[in-house]
């Protein structure tokens, strides 16, 4: 294990100590000096389905889906307890969670003729015979009644079937979608109904403010946590029946959110689904105050201590949290690609890039379903990963493979050139993929596999370009934040780049085959992501995250984790010598992700 850490070791001394300006050769002034105007509308992404995902995390995107098709989530009673009450497993009275987590993301990762899971099919058969007159699934309930908060998430009735409908809603239409099963169709739009007539008028009346406030606080049970979920259902609605009552209904949800949108909250994945909702109402009517809204939350929770070291959330949105929670993992990952979609800021593929090779490791199990860990905290926020203590096949099992799913789409993305109007590719992950695209009405594919890491590389790349016959394209490839520079080579030559807006680009044409050297030495960073200046001579810096690469380091804890003092060397040109002692999420075990680790320190330099 640890190869990547060791290589590096062997030969840092060959790289310079000081991170240039990623200017890089041939032509990056001109590009430097003004940015790419980025255009969501001219991006093409390829359909998740047909994206080839290989290599490590491949295998464990394959892992989380032959976890829905093992015990106890694989069969139907199981599956629709949380609608029918066939059985009283946990979370039954959250009405639709279980049950459309698990039609949302079986539908969304099948083809028509090839189900993820055996049971699919009869889980949208028979889901649909359980819906009420009034178009919500769950207990009937008098919804004029006060708000039931009873301080127990397995007491309460309203909340928890508002929350599993706004899941149920996604899995209905994802189930006509993919299949083109009518009846799903239409319980989809029963339920979306329910939200217009029902839940929009009794749930945004600004006449029962004095009632919202006092239940908005709580946490799986809670107003704010449970009635904006649906939010992102209605517009999924409006873009799959063109219906314009469904998009005004999320709208109206939305602006009544807003006086509800504060940090700390109860609930992370409510809050960050309630944002993901959103970046898709911006998408629809181009109404940047939704866009705004979600760009200074996640400027609040990143620079606040509410998204710690490890690129991950607690599961009650606090910085002084005590758990992680897959279900919210899943969802600042997701979040993340979003922004990036709508921005073309690439700072959001770091933080998602972040969260895959660290917490997103560290919140997987062994099985491929996702959970919860420990973290341990102080008032700054979290310095360490606890033990994992439970696998929630209940929720994260089905939201950690949705992550995954719609990561897939990001690997290659398709464009035109600002600058010149060619085919333009933006490289975003140097992971191992096969990617199709279809640029100006011709079919492309993009492939990457890895190389061994080595000392000056900690991810190194090839990538493949196939299309029409000669046809040149802009090549973008991502410069991550942890990199002193990218090079990318041809035939062992290097080819001239220039940077722009985070992207070296390149003059590329079919048939290429390019290796990608994303070349970087460990550095240091505050407890909010601010890069230190790594010392010259002997000296100590306190309470600080170490990196090298995508990773960040930790130390494995026998005891209670603490903000542990680390001794490490600097060589005679300045480089952080890495001990073997530290370690990270990529290069452990199964089982040494179940450990406890250290990953914020107090660090002596010894020059």
């Amino acid at each position: 294990m640890n190869l990547t850490r060791r290589t590096f070791i062997a030969s840092a001394a060959l790289l310079s100590i000081v991170r240039p300006d990623l200017a890089l050769k041939g032509g990056a002034q001109s590009w430097a000096e003004e940015t790419v105007a980025f255009n969501r509308a001219n991006l093409t992404f390829a359909p998740s389905n047909d994206v080839g995902f290989a290599g490590f995390f491949g295998t464990r995107y394959k892992q989380s889906l032959d976890r829905l098709a093992s015990q106890p989530i694989d069969n139907v009673p199981f599956v629709l307890d949380d609608v029918n009450f066939n059985q009283k497993r946990r979370f039954y009275n959250y009405s639709g969670d279980i049950s459309g987590r698990y039609l949302e993301v079986a539908s969304l990762t099948s083809t028509k003729d090839r189900p993820t899971t055996p049971i699919l099919p009869e889980v949208i058969d028979e889901i649909v015979q359980y819906q009420n007159p009034d178009g919500h699934f769950g207990r009937e309930v008098d919804w004029n009644k006060t708000i039931d908060v009873a301080g127990s998430t397995d007491q309460s009735l309203e909340m928890p079937i508002l929350w599993g409908n706004g899941r149920l809603i996604l899995g209905l239409f994802a189930a006509y979608e993919r299949f083109g099963n009518e009846k799903a169709l239409e319980a989809g739009k029963k339920l979306a109904d329910f939200y217009v007539n029902i839940v929009v008028k009794r749930f945004c009346d600004p006449a029962r403010m004095d009632e919202y406030e006092q239940q908005a606080k709580g946490y799986a049970a809670a107003y704010v946590t449970c009635v904006f979920h649906g939010i992102e259902g209605l517009v999924r609605a409006y873009r799959v029946t063109g219906e314009k009552k469904y998009l005004d209904c999320a709208v109206t949800m939305a602006d009544f959110h807003e006086h509800f949108d504060t940090l700390p909250v109860g609930h992370s994945h409510g809050s960050i689904s309630a944002h993901e909702a959103l970046v898709m109402l911006y998408e629809d009517t181009n109404d940047k105050k939704y866009l705004d809204r979600v760009l200074k939350r996640w400027d609040e929770a990143v620079y606040q201590g509410f998204v710690n070291p490890s690129g991950g959330v607690c599961e009650n949105y606090i910085v002084c949290g005590h758990s992680d929670e897959g279900c919210s993992e899943a969802d600042w990952l997701r979040i993340c690609l979003m922004i990036w979609r709508n921005t073309g800021n690439v700072k959001y593929l770091d933080f998602a890039e972040r969260m895959l090779y660290n917490e997103y490791l560290m919140n997987q199990w062994d099985t491929g379903g996702f959970g919860h860990r420990y973290m341990v905290s102080d008032d700054k926020g979290c310095f360490a990963w606890g033990e994992r203590y439970a696998e929630s096949y209940w929720c994260c099992s089905y939201h950690g493979p949705l992550g995954y799913y719609e990561l897939k789409e990001f690997f290659a993305v398709g464009s035109i050139c600002p600058k010149t109007g060619e085919n333009m590719v933006y490289y975003n992950f140097p992971l191992e993929f096969t990617t199709p695209l279809t640029l100006d009405g011709a079919k492309w594919q993009i492939m990457s596999r890895q190389l061994p890491a080595d000392a000056n590389c900690p991810i190194k790349t090839v990538a493949t370009i196939a299309g029409p016959y000669k046809a040149p394209v802009k090549f973008a490839v991502r410069v991550p934040e942890w990199a002193q520079r990218v090079e990318v080579s041809r035939d062992s030559e290097n080819v001239e780049a220039a940077l722009a807006d985070g992207y070296a680009i390149i003059d590329g044409k079919v048939g290429d085959e390019l290796t990608v050297s994303y070349f970087g030495v460990p550095f240091i960073e505050d407890r909010r992501f601010h890069r230190i200046p790594t010392p010259v001579d002997s000296t100590k810096v306190d309470e600080c995250v170490l990196r090298y690469g995508p990773y960040v380091l930790a130390v494995e804890e026998s005891g209670d984790p603490k903000i542990r003092d680390l001794n490490l060397k600097l060589d005679q040109n300045g480089v952080i010598q890495i001990p073997d002692s530290l370690t990270n999420a990529y290069d452990m075990t199964h089982e040494e992700r179940d450990g406890k680790y250290t990953f914020v320190f107090n660090i002596s330099f010894e020059k």
